[in-house]
Parts: structure tokens; sequence; C-alpha cells
């Protein structure tokens, strides 16, 4: 066997645990993350991408603000499920989920800066995009292709722009509400 088969069957098993295995956690900056929801971003009628909340033990079940104005530690995973998504399609989708985001109490002067992030990224279906906040460090954000290596696209410094971008997901004016639901652990 190459070892190239190997390395995708090894990150297929990882991914699959990950989705799989209730007890599955980040560590960030020493700290533990669980999984606090996760479920289906639906449009036209089909799913475009699965996301999974991870939030530090005493955030476990908070509230949509107490979760996006938190200076902890946390992570949102989104693994495209579409192969309709591209990344003009995305980046146009995080645009309007950042208005949205402002409009709810929650915006952001790194929008531009969030967005160049993906200027050389091709998405395809099976791909995962980690959004990994750090108090100090800010969010990170990492690409990681079907069967590929993950890459780190960049990191946006400050609290705002985290708030901003989970507020896209779970502020009074949700990317989509049944999400929102699900992501808070409902």
């Amino acid at each position: 066997m190459k070892k190239s088969q190997i390395l995708r069957l090894s990150i297929a098993a990882v991914l699959a645990l990950a989705i799989c295995v209730p007890g599955f956690s980040y560590n960030v900056g020493g700290k533990e993350l669980i999984k606090n929801g996760e479920g289906p971003r639906n449009k036209w009628m089909m799913q475009i991408y699965w996301a999974t909340l991870y939030v530090p033990q005493e955030l476990k079940g908070a509230g949509d603000t107490q979760i996006i104005d938190a200076d902890q530690p946390m992570i949102m995973d989104i693994t495209i499920t579409s192969g309709v998504v591209t990344k003009d399609k995305f980046v146009n989708a995080i645009v309007e989920g950042f208005e949205n985001s402002g409009k709810a109490g929650y915006p952001t002067a790194d929008k531009q800066a969030y967005m160049n992030l993906y200027n050389s990224v091709a998405f395809a279906k099976g791909d995962l995009i980690t959004h990994r906040y750090e108090a100090g460090k800010g969010l990170t954000v990492i690409h990681t292709p079907k069967g590929g290596q993950s890459k780190v696209l960049g990191t946006i410094k400050g609290l705002q722009t985290k708030k901003a971008w989970f507020g896209i997901f779970l502020s009074s004016k949700p990317a989509q509400d049944n999400l929102k639901k699900k992501l808070l652990g409902k």
C-alpha cells in the first residue's frame, strides 16, 4: 500500500472518529473543548455544509450571547457536504453573514481581512474549514481539503472578529434558525 493511500485512510479514520465518537474533543490553549452542538446548513432544499461547535465545559449549553461574547477558546468546524459550494459562494455567504451579525450587534472592521484569507483556496465536497478562537491570539482559519493536508489560512487578532464570526451562526440574525438551535444543543 502506498504512503499516500495510508495517509488518506488515516485522515478518513480520524475524521470519522471526530464525527461519530461522542467523546471527541479539542484542546486549545491548554483548555479542553467539548462538542456543544452540530447540524446541517440547508439551502435550496439541500444540505450545503455540516457545522459543529466546540466550547469549554463551562459554556456547554450556554445561551447564544454567552457563547458569542465569551473570550474563551472555541472552535467551529464546517464540513462542505455539497459539490455546489465554491469559494466564491462561500465568501459571498460569509459577507452576508457578517452583515447580519453586525446588524445583530456584532460588527467587525476586519471583514475584508477575513475574506482575503480565502484568496488562494478552492473548495470541494468533503473539505473541512476550522475556525479556532484562542484568547489573546485571535481567530485562526484552517482549511483541510478532503484527503489532504491542513493549511492555516491565517489569523485575525482580537475578540471582535471572533464575536462577528460566531454571531453569523448564533446571533439574533443567524444564517439559519434551525442550525442555531442545533449548535446550541437544543
